[in-house]
């Protein structure tokens, strides 16, 4: 997550962090397994990392 306003912004996770849970934003068509970390969308094909990542 990336803040590009000039607010101050508050990030609240909630969850188990249990190792078989997926989470998933079907906003963006993105899922991802706690076991692996990985980022996938629903059809399995790797999601893209963003540019910030990359460099």
């Amino acid at each position: 997550m990336i803040n590009q306003s000039s607010a101050e912004a508050v990030y609240l996770e909630i969850g188990s962090r249990d190792i078989e849970d997926v989470t998933t934003c079907s906003d963006v068509d993105m899922k991802s397994a706690n076991k692996d970390g990985r980022f996938v969308r629903k059809d399995g094909t790797p999601y893209p990392l963003p540019e910030v990542a990359r460099s």
